[in-house]
């Protein structure tokens, strides 16, 4: 994906692309595992503006916890198409966009092992982790996963434990932390929310 990563990093926060990522797998490890289910959400100027999802194939049997968990089994993803096929659509909608995900390197480590199943490289965009925002903006909160931070902001997720759920979820969230970063600590630009992350 070439882009020029300085010029991204100079780009004011109303003007940048953020794709929010949210990955459902077999396991916590891409080097046992695979996606089972995907869910890219574009932001830009607090808006939602475009999504992409699907189940993908992991090629392996879905362990019953993650069943349990997710409630995607063999059968749903059985004619989906797998991460090699779906490597090239992923690359594409993420673009030059900023990777955004809650607890982003399990995201990222799992999309970087889906576009090299594509024989695509490894992601170079600037990557933003909302759970790490979140430690500095809500540090008296109890816990930081997703669950707590959505209810301590009021964001309803009813589908929590799958992709478009979750990626809906983390792209509200972004939008409030972005609203709060520029009102309240003047960041305006993404080298300056990278460095506050």
């Amino acid at each position: 994906m070439p882009f020029d990563s300085a010029d991204i990093m100079s780009q004011a926060l109303a003007g940048t692309t953020f794709v929010v990522v949210d990955v459902e797998t077999t396991g916590l490890s891409p080097r046992d595992g695979g996606i089972t289910e995907i869910a890219m959400i574009k932001v830009r100027n607090g808006m939602l503006w475009e999504e992409y999802t699907t189940l993908v194939n992991p090629l392996t049997p879905i362990p019953y916890e993650v069943i349990a968990l997710t409630g995607i089994d063999d059968e749903m993803v059985a004619d989906s198409p797998t991460a090699e096929e779906v490597a090239p659509a992923i690359a594409e909608f993420l673009g030059s966009g900023v990777f955004t995900a809650h607890n982003a390197p399990f995201d990222l480590g799992f999309v970087n092992s889906t576009l090299a199943k594509g024989k695509i490289e490894r992601i170079q965009n600037p990557v933003l982790c909302t759970c790490k925002l979140a430690r500095r903006l809500l540090p008296n909160l109890y816990s930081k996963s997703l669950g707590p931070v959505t209810k301590e902001l009021g964001i309803r997720n009813s589908h929590r434990h799958r992709a478009a759920g979750d990626a809906f979820a983390t792209a509200q969230v972004l939008i409030h932390f972005l609203r709060r970063l520029e009102e309240e600590f003047d960041v305006a630009d993404v080298k300056g929310l990278m460095r506050f992350q």
